[in-house]
Order: C-alpha cells, then structure tokens, then sequence
C-alpha cells in the first residue's frame, strides 16, 4: 500500500497565505502531511522583483527572501494541520535559530524547501527547516512560528 500525499497548486497556495504576489515566494507545494511535514519549491528566475538591485553584475537571491520562503511553507504547514481562518488569523514569525546559509542562490535554480514540525505548544510553532538545490543542503533553519488574530498582531 502506498503512503498517499497531498499537492497543492499556486492557486491554492494563494487562498491560504496572506502574501499576494509579487510577495507569494512558494510556487508549489509537492508533499504535505499535516501535522508533520511540507515539501515546497521555490524557483528562482532573473525576474524576481529582488534581482535587479542584488547584484547586478551577479545576481543573488537575498537570505531574507529565503527565510521568507521558509516562513511562507511552514504557514501552510501549519493551515493544514490546524484550519484556521486566513482572513482572521495570520501567521507570524516570532524566532530564527541556528540558521545556515551554504551556498549563493541563483537564477535558475529551484529551491526544495522541507519543514518538519518539531513542537506545537498553544499557539507557538517550531519547524526545522532545510532548503535544496539539486540535493545539496544550500541553507536550514529553526522556525519558531506563531498563530494570532489579525487584529492582536499589530
């Protein structure tokens, strides 16, 4: 028997996260078993509102936007085990532990990014999380998470 997985399309992507484009930096979700894991992508292209100032005789995809990606894929993660409304509730990131960047990214590439939920107290979430090129471990993080209505957000 095989093990059954669940995708999700941009389409569905956009009626879970907050972000609209340009700001929505995961493209598919490839793998989601809720409550424990998400494997998402990411791909990286020259047109990324980010890449013409960052650099521009070498463009690189900013660390901060990989966070973000990460961030992004575990808010999924995190609609999917839990259904919280999107339009009341909003997932915010709250901590960013023992992170490593190991190599540039770069136009073309296409970024595996795979969160694992390691703890859930209350409303605060923690993930690891590991970003992929071509197999190679290109950056991981510790994500702390948490889960608010909108209004006690700001």
């Amino acid at each position: 028997m095989t093990k059954r997985t669940q995708s999700l399309d941009i389409a569905s992507i956009l009626r879970i996260l907050p972000q609209k484009p340009p700001a929505v930096l995961v493209d598919a979700v490839l793998d989601l078993n809720p409550g424990k894991k998400i494997i998402a992508i990411k791909n990286i292209t020259a047109n990324e509102p980010c890449m013409s100032g960052h650099f521009p005789w070498l463009p690189v995809y900013p660390s901060a936007m990989l966070i973000e990606s990460m961030l992004q894929t575990c808010s999924i993660l995190a609609y999917a085990t839990e259904l919280f409304d999107p339009d009341k509730q909003v997932v915010s990131l709250i901590g960013v532990n023992k992170t490593k960047f190991k190599r540039a990214i770069v136009p073309g590439d296409t970024v595996e990014i795979e969160g694992v939920l390691t703890q859930r107290r209350s409303n605060v979430w923690r993930f690891n999380v590991r970003c992929f090129v071509d197999d190679f471990m290109v950056a991981q993080s510790g994500l702390v998470l948490s889960v608010n209505n909108r209004e006690d957000v700001v």
